[in-house]
């Protein structure tokens, strides 16, 4: 069966590349553009998703947020942030969120294949 993943990004290209590029690595993937829908799409499935991804700047909140929330619905589920800002998430705040995994932006197939499968 076929992992299923959250994708959020305000970003409409980078969701439709990562979107064509988790497509293509044999997951499925939902989309988000806020953290407001991401937290609202996961509230009512919470069990379709083995994983969110979710960039770290969103137009209406932080990835590490998204985290907090997503994982106040159900405490399992990895997150896994992606960020192209200098110092990105620290670990410590990362932790504190229940981040598993900081991803670096602009990210290679290759490095998401690998992120993923660490993750997994």
């Amino acid at each position: 069966m076929k992992k299923k993943i959250l994708f959020v990004d305000d970003d409409f290209l980078l969701r439709e590349l990562m979107s064509e590029m988790l497509s293509e690595m044999d997951y499925d993937v939902d989309l988000a553009e806020s953290s407001e829908e991401a937290v609202h799409t996961f509230h009512d499935h919470p069990k379709d998703y083995d994983l969110v991804l979710t960039d770290l700047l969103l137009l209406d909140g932080t990835g590490d947020e998204v985290a907090k929330k997503i994982r106040s619905i159900r405490a399992d589920i990895p997150v896994v942030v992606m960020t192209g800002t200098p110092h990105g998430l620290p670990p410590i705040e990362a932790e504190a969120a229940g981040v598993c995994k900081v991803l670096p932006k602009p990210l290679t197939r290759a490095e998401l294949v690998e992120g993923l499968r660490d993750v997994f």
